[in-house]
């Protein structure tokens, strides 16, 4: 009689600890695509800042769409990077960049993610307000380089 007890506890057993185990496994790839998505952005400032100290400062707008990938995480666009052009002190200047007395003190630029929030999948969405948590502060900044100026070697005579 006690084996008739028992028949169905070997599947009840299963579908318990199997069930446990899945949800481990997804909660850990969500987990793991967020960490991926935080890297990402941090590549997308290192890119823009980099864009920006090489390309002209009229460019300044195309700068942030140049930088994302096509893998960007989700709902991230070029309304989510600031670039800003960065005197000797660290201040951002303010004015026409292409001002002759405004140009010469570019000395950093600075890119950086701006009201960005990420939306992670239902079977997170216990975290934050709905799933949605906002992304900490990823920036970069890089000293100028050429800013688009490019020196015409052709009429110098010498190194």
């Amino acid at each position: 009689m006690k084996q008739l007890k028992q028949k169905g506890l070997s599947t009840i057993e299963f579908t318990l600890v199997a069930t446990s185990l899945l949800l481990l496994m997804l909660a850990v790839f969500e987990f793991g695509r967020y960490v991926y998505s935080m890297q990402v952005i941090n590549e997308i400032t290192r890119v823009a800042a980099r864009l920006g100290v090489v390309c002209y400062v009229t460019d300044q707008d195309d700068i942030a769409n140049l930088a994302i990938p096509d893998f960007a995480p989700p709902n991230f666009d070029s309304s989510n990077i600031s670039i800003q052009y960065l005197d000797g002190s660290g201040s951002q200047i303010t004015g026409t960049l292409t001002d002759s007395d405004v140009f010469p003190t570019i000395r950093y630029v600075r890119a950086s993610v701006v009201d960005y929030d990420y939306q992670f999948s239902g079977l997170m969405s216990f975290l934050g307000e709905s799933g949605v948590l906002s992304v900490p502060v990823f920036e970069t900044t890089l000293p100028v380089e050429s800013l688009g100026i490019y020196a015409d070697y052709s009429a110098q005579t010498d190194c």
